[in-house]
């Protein structure tokens, strides 16, 4: 769960239909529902989720004002046809002093009538409220998403708002795309996550590369005192090739 302990998951399908997704392959595709975005089995309907989202958040207080509530694994909890519960469940952590954790692809939210109330109402604890977006450069493979550009025009007005934000670089598909995006958000992005694509030939990426290309965007955000996660796909090559980076071993244990 290297994106949160805590998940809430409303919602099944994702209508981004990106190439790369994991969701779309093998059982947990079919499972999981695909680009057909539904609420959840389990829930009578959007109220009935709701009553058990606030029952849970309260059976679980400490653990969750202790590692905050992720949205979502499942889907992308901000496109039209989720941001609404997704808000509504947003608001109501925050007033139990929750942090929330979003992860979008999607950034039309922030220019809607709706999204914009919804945005002042979050903003009474702005600090418990952290943006996430999907950054990698590769418009080509999320067709039906948001641009990276139109992500990262998002990302600054939240962060001009003064939401805390963060990137999820992943998978890196190619490094160019990678260090172009990433530079292009620093001053406006609080945190990175990267890791790399799942699913994939072993000979997809130069285990030196990874190590050269990983030693340079660490160097760079810490130089701009933005804070990193590797996931476990990076850390498992830095690992393997620690000797080709004296620095390595400082981002293994690195968990934020």
């Amino acid at each position: 769960m290297e994106y949160g302990r805590i998940g809430c998951n409303f919602y099944t399908g994702c209508p981004h239909n990106c190439t790369y997704c994991y969701l779309k392959r093998g059982i947990t595709g079919k499972a999981l529902g695909g680009t057909e975005v539904k609420l959840k089995k389990c829930f009578k309907d959007e109220k009935h989720a709701m009553d058990i989202f606030k029952r849970e958040v309260n059976n679980n207080l400490e653990a969750c004002r202790q590692h905050g509530i992720f949205f979502s694994f499942t889907t992308d909890p901000l496109i039209k046809e989720t941001r609404k519960l997704t808000f509504w469940a947003m608001a109501s952590a925050i007033s139990f002093g929750v942090p929330v954790y979003v992860l979008t692809k999607d950034a039309s939210f922030i220019d809607s009538e709706a999204g914009k109330w919804w945005l002042d109402l979050l903003l009474a604890e702005p600090t418990l409220v952290h943006f996430g977006f999907t950054l990698t450069g590769r418009d080509d493979m999320e067709p039906n998403a948001s641009s990276n550009e139109e992500r990262l025009d998002a990302m600054i007005q939240l962060h001009q708002m003064g939401f805390p934000t963060w990137a999820s670089i992943e998978p890196v598909i190619d490094w160019m795309s990678t260090e172009r995006i990433v530079v292009a958000s620093i001053p406006y992005c609080d945190h990175y996550k990267i890791g790399l694509r799942s699913g994939v030939k072993k000979d997809y990426y130069n285990p030196k590369e990874v190590v050269e290309r990983i030693a340079f965007l660490c160097t760079l955000l810490r130089k701009n005192y933005r804070s990193i996660y590797l996931k476990e796909s990076v850390r498992k090559v830095l690992r393997e090739h620690a000797d080709a980076w004296p620095h390595a071993a400082e981002y293994l244990n690195d968990v934020k």
